[in-house]
């Protein structure tokens, strides 16, 4: 049987994330499962280990209430190190050439706060320019995007004017060059207010979970990210009937 077609392959869908300080991804990663409850440690049998505590990329972390999604955290390149994106490529290296499926790395979430004073880093320019290993997919995720609202908030304008010019400034300070870099993310998609419970930040997080999904060539691992997204009915429907 073609392997595309055999959803027992999988188990439990495992996502990099990477991005600055302050970039939002935990908040991010607790609207994406559902929950308001602080990520942890845990093993193959769910049971509990520790703390998420240091961040370490080797370190495997999740949520109780949604163990099929398993995150790998990365910080930032802000602080110029080049170690770190060579612990990044290394990481993804390692995930790539595994055998088995349930070690193997399915996507790269990359957080990107928009600052205007430091759009896009030298380390994150790199990291876009370098061929990676194993064709992950990358979705570029520009968090906060009501912080760049208040950055370029001109009073003169109102609220719709000063939404399009917020937008605007995302389009040609980070979507633009990097979709000029030689390996690019392959979907963008802005997030904002996701600390507010009056938000629509279903709605957001529905709009990165479908380019995710699209950004997949394996048909099982499409469906099965769909299903483990639990708080989201009407993708898993609509994939469901495809």
């Amino acid at each position: 049987m073609d392997k595309r077609f055999r959803p027992d392959l999988y188990e439990c869908f495992r996502i990099l994330v990477i991005g600055r300080a302050n970039a939002g991804k935990t908040t991010l990663l607790k609207r994406v499962c559902d929950t308001t409850e602080d990520p942890c440690i845990y093993d193959k049998n769910g049971k509990l280990v520790g703390p998420r505590g240091v961040h370490d990329i080797n370190r495997a972390f999740s949520f109780r209430s949604n163990p099929g999604f398993i995150f790998h955290d990365s910080p930032g390149f802000e602080a110029g190190d080049e170690s770190q994106l060579k612990k990044v490529q290394d990481f993804i290296e390692k995930r790539s050439k595994s055998t088995k499926t349930t070690d193997q790395l399915h996507a790269i979430w990359f957080c990107l706060k928009p600052d205007t004073s430091r759009p896009l880093l030298e380390l994150e320019e790199k990291f876009f320019n370098e061929e990676r290993a194993g064709k992950i997919p990358v979705i570029a995720i520009i968090t906060k995007f009501d912080d760049l609202m208040a950055q370029i908030y001109d009073e003169d304008l109102d609220e719709e004017e000063n939404r399009h010019d917020a937008k605007k400034e995302v389009q040609n300070k980070f979507i633009n060059p990097l979709h000029d870099y030689s390996y690019p993310p392959k979907a963008y998609t802005l997030m904002e207010d996701l600390h507010d419970e009056n938000s629509n930040h279903q709605n957001q997080v529905k709009d990165l979970v479908e380019k995710t999904a699209k950004s997949l060539n394996d048909i099982a691992l499409k469906m099965l990210f769909i299903s483990i997204q639990q708080n989201n009915l009407e993708l898993c429907t609509k994939y469901a009937l495809k």
